[in-house]
């Protein structure tokens, strides 16, 4: 068992490099106002520590997919464990400490192939911005390997990039928000879900000076179930490659009512 714990200063360390200033995180008034009791942690935070104490230094497949759920947020400064699952191989949950409930769980699994997609967006990070984004991102995942940066570059571009909220699916569900601070400004969201699918060589480890001097991340179609009223469910995805090796990125929102969230 690993003890994980986190900090608002945390928070703001992840959004300087993410973009991600949900006020689930930040604004205890606005979280309360929601019907929730506390700031919570960024799910994306406590999975750098989740993914690298699950990533295996080689694997026996082509790719591996990384399947996340995050069942209920953790909490600023509280104690969790997280606890590899002895009965499934590359798989293990973050508890709490009193009840054992599970807040998230990640699973690790071979593959054969990379999934083929439409793409619908390309957009280009140039040598500075990666530059200076992986300044903010060592110090919040030391030791880190490939597919980790990636990840997080994937999910960084993912909230940042208007293109993703004016694809039709979400345009035509939030015909007003075409930028994540328009979203967040209207409607409460919460992460649920994250699948990441990666070629197994980028298991290998990140080093500073292997940084590209460009790197082009394609938008994948999205994807939207239910309505605002009811709380709506958005899958937004991206892929990138990096030294001719794949990963693709989708994460699951739902947006609108969120209850104790």
């Amino acid at each position: 068992m690993t003890p994980l714990y986190y900090t608002l200063d945390d928070a703001h360390r992840w959004a300087a490099f993410s973009g991600d200033y949900n006020p689930v995180h930040f604004d205890e008034a606005w979280v309360k106002a929601q019907g929730g009791t506390a700031l919570s942690v960024h799910g994306m935070l406590a999975l750098l520590d989740v993914k690298r104490s699950l990533s295996p230094e080689v694997a026996h497949a082509p790719y591996l997919s990384c399947t996340v759920r995050l069942r209920r947020p953790l909490l600023h400064d509280t104690t969790y464990l997280l606890t590899h699952d002895s009965a499934r191989k590359g798989a293990a949950v973050v508890t709490d400490i009193l009840a054992g409930q599970i807040f998230l769980s990640c699973q690790f699994t071979p593959q054969t192939h990379f999934p083929p997609s439409e793409i619908r967006h390309r957009a280009v990070l140039g040598g500075a911005t990666l530059a200076a984004l992986q300044t903010k991102f060592v110090p919040l995942l030391p030791m880190a390997q490939q597919w980790h940066f990636l990840d997080a570059l994937l999910f960084r571009q993912l909230i940042q990039d208007n293109s993703v909220l004016r694809q039709d699916a979400i345009a035509a569900l939030l015909p007003h928000c075409d930028t994540l601070a328009s979203l967040l400004s209207c409607y409460p969201v919460v992460q649920t879900h994250q699948e990441v699918i990666f070629d197994s060589q980028l298991l290998a480890p990140w080093h500073e000076d292997a940084l590209p001097g460009a790197l082009e991340i394609e938008t994948l179609p999205a994807l939207v179930v239910g309505d605002l009223q009811h709380g709506a469910i958005v899958r937004i995805a991206n892929q990138t490659r990096f030294l001719h090796h794949n990963i693709s990125s989708a994460i699951t929102l739902k947006v609108g009512p969120t209850g104790a969230q």
